[in-house]
């Protein structure tokens, strides 16, 4: 400021103050001169992209992209460098890789071709990145929805192979042609049909105004339907769609023998009652699967497949044995009580180390009740060293059988699982007891009043084999009310004396056999006991 401006300021500035001073008003439009030099406003460096694109966009669709390099303000700024783009959409046409040189009012706002060819009903994102370290990027969203109908497609919701018996769905899609569903499909009625000649039936459909005129089925498709279809016979059979314009047709390979959690059976062959007890310790449930296909025939477990048993700790299973071709079996044990004894515990087939599992979504499984004490107890009298049996001898075995609790046991039932043995009967005090199933059924047991009962039975006549049973009581839905016990025979190939007060100790052991039975059948009516070593059977 020169001095002649400086005086009139200082002019300016007393003129105000006497104004303000005596009161006057101030002029309207004070006629103060300014001089404010101009200034020249530069946007800064390049901090992100601002990327523009349409909204709503139609697949198959080209489009411009608009990228505009911008400064902290939001200013359009100077920007050299290269460009890449991605994208949320599936499928789609990006531009390559660009270099980019944008002056703002000197060069052309950079624009770029874009084309979605996946149609999605949310909205989707494209990203523009620098890749030359400035550390740029910009996206924009979009919607992209399906183009004009095109073609209908074939597809079925079934696995390959397809299981014979089973309902089976054959998908029709209305789409463009970029393969995306629509919504909107010609009035033009849609026929699929089957190969001609096949055992493939029709079960129902949800084409509009449906209708089955063997093999085709008819009707008005409005974007999906579904066609339901059934074979009993393993086939290949090839289905075709005409009326409108449609991919390539369809195989289905139909398949006997495949297995079927719905027609399949898991259950215990003990007990009838569900869930059913089981006693820690010694007690035992068999578990059994048998495998049936959609049919409802035997089905073969298939030859990539194992199959395996699991169960709930500290539930204890064994390896499964396939007894009968489709028929597995595993024995389920309690080796100790859980912590929570009134929490059901379960067992369930796996095959390929995949649970079975129901059209309904439920799994394959069996639930046990765990059962930590005995309300009952067994033990066996007969001492072991008088368990000695020959080849086809007649044996007896005792066993005593009293309640652990005041309250009465009623309906217990005698069990036994012979090996190399003939069960011929069970009694108490010389009274048969009467058969009830596989066992013998006990009279009410009470505390402190123990049963005591006489098994006998038969040896087989093989020599060398082994001769043992396993003995406990259940309850009439076969809930074990004992431990199980093990009775074990020692088997002799002894010489016997046949009547004439010689032995057979150096024969072969097929004609000892003979004479053993021979030695039993002859014994008088007065009972039955083995011959010891130099006794005679005189009369």
């Amino acid at each position: 400021m020169n001095q002649a401006q400086s005086r009139r300021l200082r002019t300016n500035c007393l003129l105000l103050l006497a104004w303000l001073v005596a009161g006057t008003p101030l002029p309207a439009h004070p006629a103060i001169p300014s001089h404010v030099p101009g200034l020249l406003v530069v946007p800064g460096p390049p901090v992100r992209f601002i990327v523009a694109l349409d909204r709503a966009t139609v697949a198959g669709t080209s489009y411009t992209l608009q990228v505009l390099p911008v400064d902290e303000a939001g200013n359009p700024t100077r920007y050299t460098g290269r460009v890449h783009f991605e994208t949320t959409v599936l499928r789609a046409l990006l531009p390559p890789d660009t270099d980019v040189h944008f002056v703002p009012t000197e060069t052309p706002l950079p624009q770029f071709p874009v084309t979605f060819s996946s149609a999605a009903p949310d909205l989707k994102t494209l990203t523009v990145t620098d890749v030359t370290g400035q550390n740029l990027t910009g996206s924009a969203s979009t919607m992209v929805s399906p183009g004009p109908f095109a073609h209908v497609r074939l597809s079925t919701t079934a696995p390959d192979p397809a299981p014979a018996c089973s309902e089976t769905t054959l998908v029709l899609t209305a789409e463009d042609a970029w393969d995306n569903p629509v919504t909107e499909a010609p009035s033009t009625p849609v026929m699929l049909c089957a190969a001609s000649g096949s055992s493939v039936t029709f079960v129902r459909s949800t084409l509009e105004r449906p209708e089955y005129s063997p093999p085709c089925a008819t009707g008005i498709l409005t974007g999906t339907a579904q066609v339901i279809w059934k074979d009993t016979k393993p086939e290949d059979v090839e289905f075709t769609v005409s009326g409108v314009d449609a991919k390539e047709p369809l195989t289905l390979h139909f398949k006997a023998g495949i297995p079927s959690p719905q027609t399949s059976s898991f259950s215990f062959s003990e007990s009838t009652r569900e869930p059913p007890l089981l006693l820690i310790g010694s007690g035992r449930l068999t578990a059994q699967l048998t495998l049936r296909d959609q049919c409802g025939d035997p089905a073969a477990l298939p030859a990539d497949k194992l199959l395996s048993f699991a169960a709930s700790p500290p539930l204890a299973v064994t390896s499964p044995v396939e007894d009968s071709p489709g028929r597995w079996k595993t024995s389920v044990s309690l080796p100790e009580c859980p912590t929570d004894a009134s929490k059901l515990l379960a067992v369930w087939p796996l095959i390929g180390n995949e649970v079975l599992k129901k059209p309904s979504g439920e799994q394959v499984k069996r639930l046990v009740q765990p059962q930590c004490s005995t309300v009952a107890k067994l033990s066996v009298l007969t001492p072991a060293d008088s368990l000695v049996a020959e080849p086809g001898e007649v044996v007896e075995l005792e066993v005593q059988v009293s309640a652990e609790s005041d309250l009465a046991v009623t309906g217990g039932v005698l069990r036994l699982e012979p090996q190399g043995l003939t069960v011929l009967g069970a009694s108490i005090n010389g009274q048969a007891l009467p058969a009830k199933g596989d066992g013998f059924e006990l009279p009410e047991l009470r505390k402190g009043s123990p049963l005591t009962v006489k098994v006998t039975a038969q040896t087989t006549i093989q020599p060398n084999q082994t001769v043992s049973t396993k003995v406990w009581v259940v309850n009439p839905e076969g809930t074990f009310l004992t431990q199980m016990e093990s009775v074990d025979f020692q088997q002799k190939d002894v010489g016997v004396d046949v009547g004439c007060g010689c032995q057979t100790g150096g024969l072969p052991g097929q004609l000892v056999t003979w004479l053993a039975l021979l030695g039993v059948a002859s014994r008088p009516g007065r009972g039955l006991r083995r011959l010891r070593r130099g006794e005679r059977n005189d009369p």
